[in-house]
């Protein structure tokens, strides 16, 4: 573009329409700028992030204090349970080790537990419960057995069922209306339950603080899955008698802590630490009434914006949240509590979110210009065409608009502002004259002092003279020797002693050299008795003089 038609652009004044509506545009993006702000202050505006986060972190809220009050419960009972079985052992027994291969004394032992356990399985929040003894049916060192108890509910969606043996000895079991687990065992096998060896190595006193839980383990023979807390019984005298605690299976987790929830598709999981989730390792729970199917698959794990985490898997996806939990006391790494919904519904949320404030947004552009339009026919208007009346009559002096010229020619400054700018101009004038007269006294001054510093100089050069005149004269009056010691310990002395006898020959004392080079006076006291003694002197006269005519010597005046 040409420059001629640049400047002329840039000159050009914009009209008075243009400006008024320039101005109501500004007024309206005000207006829906302080609408947004308000809708946000109440809180009617949220990101559907934020809001898809809320909703979790309050599920999560509820899911954990469930899994604290569950495992507080059975960690609780457990440790009443070791109790009890370890005072029944001490009362059965009078030596623990003589029951390996004494199938009637762990009999009698199992007899006199079996009442006992089945009573805190029905107390217990807990799909069943275990005693794992320290001693075998076998008396063969190589055979890895273990005697116990293992009772589960027979329906562990219903608490009042009947009870089922897992492992025992069948006929104590049918003694007391237990019968056997159609996958029956008399006898533990620590292989079929990854832990419970670990677990036995590390028991120790107190017990409150050895409770531990195994990883989710698939029960020997069945396809239940489980986690089993574990705590361990240990007598007076410190001997290990075994294990004891109680297990929550999947169905049973399933059936007695389902989550209330007013999002419609959820899953909640207990599962071990890991990079990812997999529910196959851990415990799976919905809302009641409610179903989120999750695959048994590795889900990994990606951050998201807003504090979500993403679950992918191959086919489906998940969004939620996910935080460390200890389920016992004793384990050595925590759990994690995860909350998620399908990411299909957290899509379908931010869609829907997004246009209900596309809409209001469009609402409140609506509102915006239908304001401008009655403003503008209601005010901007009956301005213009009073505009258009006023050039119709004289013109005036230039005006901001343009169709406001023919009103400048009526206006007049007022008299008031005048007089107030001639009484700023005289009194700048005074302040002007004022700073005129102080410039040349301070230049009258100025040549004084510069008079003063010539004749300081002429006088110093003619004191220079003669002292030069009086160090030759007195030359002849001074030892040899001592001004040939003075040389040779001048040349021993150091920058700061040289200084300080440059100092005391121009006639300063030792304290005004120490407040010139903002030095201690002590400390230049010291230097000047350390110079005095390397140049054999004792007075400032004979320091002047031998500095005097060493200057001389120097400077080949003599």
């Amino acid at each position: 573009m040409p420059e001629f038609l640049l400047s002329k652009l840039k000159r050009a004044k914009p009209s008075m329409r243009r400006r008024l509506f320039l101005y109501m545009g500004a007024l309206a993006a005000l207006l829906l700028s302080a609408l947004f702000a308000a809708l946000l202050l109440l809180g009617q505006l949220k990101s559907p992030r934020e809001e898809v986060k809320k909703a979790l972190t309050f599920q999560m809220g509820a899911f954990r204090s469930d899994m604290v009050s569950l495992w507080r419960n059975v960690s609780v009972m457990g440790v009443h349970l070791s109790e009890d079985m370890t005072a029944l052992i001490d009362a059965q027994t009078t030596e623990f080790s003589a029951l390996n291969g004494d199938v009637a004394a762990v009999g009698a032992l199992q007899e006199a537990m079996l009442e006992p356990l089945c009573q805190y399985v029905r107390q217990a929040d807990c799909s069943g419960a275990f005693i794992l003894l320290g001693a075998s049916l076998s008396s063969d060192p190589a055979v890895d057995s273990h005697a116990g108890l293992y009772v589960q509910r027979g329906n562990a969606e219903h608490t009042t069922g009947d009870l089922l043996l897992y492992r025992g000895m069948a006929d104590i079991g049918r003694r007391h209306k237990v019968m056997p687990h159609r996958k029956w065992a008399q006898e533990f096998d620590l292989s079929s339950f990854p832990g419970f060896a670990e677990h036995l190595e590390k028991a120790s006193s107190p017990i409150e603080h050895s409770c531990r839980t195994t990883e989710l383990i698939t029960l020997p023979g069945t396809t239940e899955q489980a986690i089993l807390l574990t705590v361990p019984m240990i007598g007076a005298d410190g001997t290990v008698y075994g294990l004891c605690g109680f297990s929550v299976n999947q169905t049973y987790f399933l059936a007695h802590h389902a989550q209330p929830t007013g999002i419609g598709s959820l899953a909640c999981v207990l599962s071990d630490a890991a990079e990812g989730l997999d529910v196959q390792k851990g415990l799976l729970t919905y809302p009641a009434g409610s179903f989120c199917f999750v695959p048994d698959e590795l889900l990994e794990k990606r951050s998201l914006r807003g504090g979500l985490t993403a679950f992918v898997g191959s086919e489906l996806s998940f969004v939620g949240i996910s935080e460390p939990f200890t389920v016992a006391v004793g384990d050595e790494a925590p759990h994690d509590l995860t909350v998620l919904i399908p990411k299909s519904d957290h899509d379908r949320t931010l869609l829907k979110s997004r246009l209900e404030a596309g809409a209001l947004l469009l609402l409140l552009v609506s509102f915006a210009a239908v304001c401008c339009l009655f403003y503008t026919r209601r005010y901007l208007r009956p301005i213009l065409r009073d505009i258009e009346r006023l050039k119709d009559e004289s013109g005036g002096a230039q005006m901001t608009f343009d169709e406001l010229q023919p009103v400048s020619a009526k206006l007049q400054f007022h008299e008031q502002t005048i007089t107030d700018l001639e009484t700023e101009k005289q009194a700048a004038h005074e302040r002007a004259d004022h700073f005129r007269f102080r410039a040349e006294q301070l230049q009258s001054e100025n040549s004084d002092l510069q008079e003063q510093v010539e004749g300081a100089q002429e006088r110093l050069s003619a004191s220079q003279e003669e002292v030069n005149r009086l160090a030759y004269l007195r030359k002849k009056e001074l030892d040899p020797a001592v001004y040939e010691n003075f040389l040779r310990g001048y040349a021993m002395l150091t920058d700061t002693e040289r200084e300080v006898c440059d100092a005391l020959s121009k006639g300063l004392s030792t304290r005004e050299f120490a407040e010139q080079t903002e030095r201690k006076p002590s400390t230049v006291e010291t230097h000047r008795k350390n110079s005095y003694r390397k140049l054999s002197i004792h007075s400032v006269k004979e320091l002047q003089l031998c500095l005097t005519l060493m200057r001389m010597e120097q400077d080949g005046q003599m």
